[in-house]
């Protein structure tokens, strides 16, 4: 009995220990966060001029990046965001949520960060991730939305969207599946093969007429 609890145990351990995976069946995403030690008394311009909800917590900047469209068709698979958000106290810790809406259909959460921290209104305590979408995600002009959440208390602690930016609107994307190259030189050829062939069958059948005719006038 004891020996199947400590297995239990072990178990358990081992689960929570686990790191969490920034890929799912859906979009695989890496995280990337400033490397510099951040500069408490550096002064920033401001950039974002609306946004959905702030607290002591609100976004300074967001940037969205796309990239990699396969069949030419203007929609991308590849979606990268960075952001800086600044705080009134000295250090919040928080994490971040990232959601796509579609024109018709259900926002989606594709992804959630792990935690960060915020150094008053420090330049160096960006976020950026790097998503490759992988299915579900049809051909469509989505809209981006961002929230912040206190690590602690799970509270959401400020909020941008593609309502208060358009720059997080419209955004054409469609996933890595739907964006494939479409060949055409095999279409072509079964085309000119099948046109060949009824073309032959055609001066056959005049050549037949013909000769029956020449045969008839003899």
């Amino acid at each position: 009995m004891k020996n199947i609890s400590l297995s239990l145990l072990s178990c358990l351990l081992l689960w929570f220990a686990a790191p969490i995976e920034a890929s799912s069946a859906d979009s695989t995403t890496t995280e990337r966060r400033s490397e510099h030690k951040p500069l408490l008394k550096t002064v920033k311009d401001t950039r974002v001029t609306t946004q959905a909800y702030q607290s002591h917590v609100w976004f300074h900047s967001v940037d969205v990046f796309i990239s990699g469209d396969l069949n030419d068709n203007g929609y991308y698979h590849r979606l990268e965001v960075e952001l800086d958000a600044d705080t009134s106290v000295s250090y919040q810790q928080v994490f971040a949520e990232f959601t796509l809406l579609p024109t018709y259909g259900d926002e989606r959460v594709y992804y959630t960060s792990s935690i960060f921290e915020l150094y008053g209104q420090s330049p160096d305590d960006w976020l950026a991730i790097d998503t490759v979408l992988e299915n579900r995600f049809a051909p469509d002009d989505y809209l981006l939305t961002v929230r912040l959440f206190d690590a602690a208390t799970g509270y959401l602690l400020a909020e941008i969207s593609g309502f208060d930016d358009a720059n997080l609107d419209y955004i054409p994307l469609e996933d890595y599946n739907r964006d494939s190259y479409i060949g055409s030189s095999t279409t072509v050829e079964a085309s000119g093969g099948a046109t060949g062939i009824l073309l032959l069958l055609v001066l056959c059948l005049l050549s037949g007429q013909r000769y029956r005719a020449l045969r008839q006038r003899s």
